[in-house]
């Protein structure tokens, strides 16, 4: 009886749940029917967020590739194209990996510098972004195409530089590689599963994630997909990847972007995902049909199972609304409601254990993704400065604002166990000022307690993680301070570059729990990021300066090769110091060899004139110890300086006018020295304090250098200016005594030499002949008869007319003056006189019967002078003529035996001399 009614019972139980569950179960279904179609459009949105995230990506990298050709058209070297352009452009083609060549085309098209070496003259005039650049003087991206070099899919962009004119004389271009769009997009935005696919509007693959190598180059493998992007259909596709994996695909076209030509994206998720949904949707509404069997079967059989099935339903009311401890409380029977009651708490057990796993693994998903998220954004912001300073500032901002932190700072170790700071934030926290004024100067001599966690860090190249404050005993000597500015935790992180610690990343936070191992990981990778970053700004100012000190020694060396001024020579380099070393004030003490004291010689900078007034012995005041020790000095706090001597606190003393009225703080001095000679002290003044590097030190020294070379040169070349300047005048003074020596020989030509050269040097220079020819005629006039010493006394003295033989022998004397003058270097320049005085302007004269202007200058203009003097001289054949009438002889014989224009300037000068007479 009793198992015939357990079987009648289990029938009607059975027809019963049917009836109920018939509609229900017709219920469930338009519910599944109505989710398909909502996820069917989140998948759509997945996919659409997958493409909107490529173009974003792909916009980005056009706008940092404008910035970057903008930085990179600024360099000597690009603008010069010069054999420095191709190491510059291959630096940075190795810093940002994403592009694949830069260059730089001439204005004809050719490629005249590239990153990657090239084989022959390559044209790219052809390009469409060179063509845009040309035409628009403006940045231009071009379409996309394989690059002739790289043989990659690329993007071009062009970038102008511009001539002196203000015209395009050459096209900066970066090939931007499309495979850098599927790593970017290979990160935690792609749902597991996902394809990305890159393609131009013949279907073959630009670039696809994954697996970029496999298809670039090759046809897209899904052909429904192709033929959506050839018809040109927006719509969604279903279909099968070579991968045996179903996606649903959707295509967009990227052709409204700039240079993206007629680009195609396709992004798939695979189906199964939605699948999966749904299927979770279909348990979801069993379990809701299974509920609503169970209300149904307690409303049909009443108090038979009333109390068991209202704690079931009780129970699973309370699951469904989220508490998921609740319990049916039914004894486990071995009838079926006490093994359903057994089930059902089984159920609500495993999911309450499901739940507590899922909430720990979604904090723990969500923890990660805010963390990536600032660690993306962070470092996008490590890639917006080349400065150190600012990029340290950033660094020490992101981790405050972005990751979390109370406070952090960044610090760079020295050369000698120094720490620098480069940066803290916030910048107003009065704890970072006494955390980091307690550094010691030199880690290597302070004790483990003393040297704390930052300095444990660069030791051991590992991140030093202080979670308890007050219970840790490392920090016995920082502890007070910490706990007053409410710190609870800290974290040093070593900033390593090419396996050398170089710096410190210090974080504090007020959150005992604060460094996770989670955390401590991903803010290791990031102190990786920020120190490969501040090391690249670092090489790249120190490049920089580098470059500017080259620029500045080259001036150097121009000035000193150029000028023979010593104080131009010394401006310059004064201007170069200031600049290049960045101090406010500089002079230069040069070493008077005849009292042994340092005097001033130029100066920059300084607000009151007393410099230029200073007199110092050798080892007096700070440029006194430098030049007689011989080594650079270096004073970074005047304020601090013990005065050398007694007498130096006197108020009128230099070091108090230094401080106190010229408001120096810091100060340094280089000896300059030549050929182990110390010429004189180069100083250098700031008005607030100093710490500078080794390389600032050590331009210091090499421009201290270049000014002793300048100082030594042009004291050598005045002492050789001042020996030739003797020389010169012992020369013409022998040829003065040879020439009164000639004249004492003929007591009726005494003085004759001296006037015909006083009055040739005046005629010559009226007529704007250059002084350094004046010289030259000057001594030619002074020996005019010196080849008369070839004659004899009879022929020179004979008071009767010369015979034919003897006229011959007389008109030979300039052959003689010839032959005497020319062996001797410094008296050749000097020959035109004495050798063709007696030219005539007719051809007439003698001795090679010159004509007109083939007979030199000089000869010309003393021509006439002779004749001149001569005509108003006494001779014992006749008396001296009046000057006027000697003046209108003169002027007959133009253009016959004397030049016209000589003539015509030598009786204006003598005309308006005999008119000054005669008034």
């Amino acid at each position: 009886m009793g198992e015939r009614l357990a079987a009648g019972l289990r029938v009607r139980i059975f027809v019963i749940l049917v009836l109920v569950l018939l509609p229900i179960l017709g219920l469930v279904y338009i519910i599944v029917q109505q989710e398909e179609r909502t996820l069917a459009q989140v998948a759509l949105v997945q996919v659409q967020n997958l493409i909107d995230h490529l173009i974003t990506d792909y916009t980005d990298g056009v706008e940092d590739t404008r910035r970057l050709l903008g930085s990179i058209a600024r360099l000597p070297e690009i603008r010069a194209a010069g054999p420095g352009c191709r190491s510059v452009l291959a630096w940075y083609r190795d810093a940002y990996p994403t592009y694949l060549n830069l260059g730089v085309i001439d204005r004809q098209g050719f490629l005249v510098c590239s990153a990657l070496p090239t084989v022959g003259r390559v044209n790219l005039g052809d390009r469409l972004y060179f063509r845009q650049v040309i035409a628009t003087h403006q940045f231009a991206v071009g379409e996309y195409q394989i690059g002739r070099i790289t043989q990659k899919a690329t993007v071009n962009f062009g970038y102008p530089l511009f001539d002196s004119a203000g015209d395009v004389r050459a096209v900066l271009f970066a090939a931007f590689d499309l495979g850098a769009l599927s790593r970017v997009t290979s990160g935690p935005v792609l749902p597991r599963g996902a394809v990305m696919t890159l393609v131009d509007r013949e279907g073959v693959v630009l670039t696809r994630y994954p697996d970029p190598e496999r298809w670039t180059g090759r046809r897209l493998p899904e052909a429904m997909v192709l033929d959506a992007i050839q018809s040109q259909r927006q719509s969604v596709i279903e279909t099968q990847g070579p991968d045996g994996v179903r996606r649903l695909y959707r295509v967009a076209s990227l052709r409204d972007l700039p240079g993206a030509g007629m680009l195609y994206a396709s992004a798939g998720i695979p189906s199964i995902s939605a699948a999966a949904q749904r299927y979770e949707l279909l348990m979801r509404g069993v379990a809701g049909l299974t509920l609503l069997g169970l209300v149904a079967a307690w409303l049909a059989f009443g108090l038979l199972f009333v109390k068991p099935v209202e704690a079931l339903v009780s129970a699973a009311r309370r699951v469904g609304q989220g508490e998921l401890s609740a319990r049916s409380g039914v004894a486990y029977r071995t009838g079926e409601l006490g093994q359903l009651a057994q089930a059902f708490d089984g159920m609500a057990e495993e999911l309450q254990h499901r739940e507590v796993e899922r909430n720990a693994s979604e904090q723990q998903i969500l923890d990660q993704l805010q963390t990536l998220t600032a660690l993306y954004a962070g470092a996008r912001q490590l890639t917006l400065s080349l400065d150190p300073d600012d990029l340290a500032r950033r660094i020490v901002r992101i981790f405050v604002e972005v990751l979390g932190g109370k406070a952090a700072w960044i610090g760079r170790v020295l050369p000698g166990g120094r720490m620098k700071r480069l940066a803290d934030y916030p910048a107003d926290a009065g704890l970072l000022e006494e955390v980091t004024a307690r550094v010691a100067a030199r880690w290597s001599e302070s004790t483990a307690q003393e040297q704390g966690p930052s300095m444990h860090a660069i030791q051991s190249g590992f991140p030093a993680i202080v979670s308890d404050i007050a219970g840790d005993p490392a920090l016995a000597s920082w502890r007070d301070l910490l706990l007053r500015y409410g710190i609870a935790s800290l974290a040093s992180f070593p900033l390593t570059s090419r396996d050398e610690t170089f710096g410190v990343l210090a974080v504090l936070s007020d959150n005992p729990a604060f460094f996770s191992a989670h955390r401590v990981e991903l803010f290791s990778a990031f102190a990786n990021q920020a120190a490969a970053a501040l090391e690249n700004a670092r090489l790249h100012g120190e490049t920089t300066d580098r470059l500017d000190q080259l620029e500045s020694l080259s001036k150097i060396d121009l000035a000193i090769s150029s000028s023979l001024d010593l104080k131009i020579t010394l401006d310059v380099i004064l201007d170069q110091v200031t600049a290049r070393l960045r101090v406010d004030a500089a002079d230069i003490l040069l070493l008077r060899p005849p009292t042994r004291m340092l005097e001033y010689a130029a100066g920059r900078g300084f607000r009151e004139t007393r410099m230029s007034g200073t007199r110092l012995r050798l080892g007096d005041q700070y440029a006194g110890r430098v030049a007689s020790e011989r080594r650079t000095l270096l004073i970074p706090d005047l304020r601090e300086t013990q005065a050398i001597s007694p007498q130096d606190a006197a108020p009128e003393h230099f070091l108090t006018y230094l401080v106190a009225r010229e408001q120096f703080v810091s100060y340094a001095a280089a000896p300059l020295i030549a050929k182990g000679q110390v010429l004189g002290v180069l100083e250098v003044y700031h008005r607030t304090a100093l710490d500078p590097e080794p390389t600032w030190i050590a331009f210091l020294e090499a421009v201290a250098g270049q000014a002793a070379i300048a100082v030594d040169n042009l004291t050598l070349f005045d002492n050789l200016q001042r020996s030739n300047r003797d020389l010169a005048r012992a020369y013409d003074t022998t040829l003065e005594g040879l020439s009164r020596a000639m004249d004492l020989r003929d007591k009726e030509t005494e003085g004759h030499t001296q006037r015909v050269t006083d009055l040739s040097v005046r005629l010559a220079r009226a007529m704007g002949m250059r002084e350094d020819q004046v010289v030259h005629l000057r001594r030619g006039a002074l020996l005019h008869d010196i080849g008369k010493m070839g004659l004899s006394d009879a022929i020179l003295f004979k008071p009767d007319v010369l015979t034919a033989d003897e006229g011959t022998r007389m008109r030979r004397h300039p052959e003689h003056a010839r032959d005497l003058l020319q062996p001797i270097e410094y008296l050749r320049p000097a020959l035109a006189i004495p050798y063709a005085h007696h030219e005539k302007w007719d051809g007439s004269g003698y001795p090679q019967g010159l004509r007109g202007d083939q007979i030199p200058l000089e000869a010309r203009i003393f021509a006439i002078v002779d004749v001149w003097d001569a005509l108003t001289s006494d001779r014992p054949y006749r008396p001296a003529w009046s000057k006027e009438k000697a003046l209108t002889y003169i002027r007959e014989q133009s253009g016959k035996h004397f030049d016209p224009r000589a003539t015509e300037e030598f009786v204006k000068m003598m005309g308006t001399e005999i008119s000054a007479s005669s008034d």
